[in-house]
């Protein structure tokens, strides 16, 4: 009676394992983008009366980080979704 050796094991190929998004880089990248690009409209638009620049850049800029990590949330989602399989 032999027992087969483990160094004899046969050659399968290992399974594909699909993708996932990192879901906190996602969203740290579009809160960060976002606050970008809501700080700069801030300073690139018109003075409003009442506000400083700063304040508006902090307030337009934490909207725009809102908007972002709503949207690249969306966007994780999407490719989470596609990249699996519909079995």
């Amino acid at each position: 009676m032999t027992v087969p050796s483990s160094n004899h094991l046969p050659h399968t190929r290992p399974e594909r394992q699909p993708r996932v998004p990192n879901f906190k880089r996602f969203l740290i990248t579009g809160a960060v983008l976002g606050f970008v690009v809501g700080a700069v409209v801030s300073l690139l638009g018109d003075d409003v009366q009442g506000y400083s620049a700063t304040s508006g850049v902090l307030y337009i800029g934490a909207f725009g980080a809102f908007i972002g990590t709503g949207l690249a949330g969306i966007v994780a989602v999407l490719l989470d979704r596609s990249g699996r399989d519909s079995s």
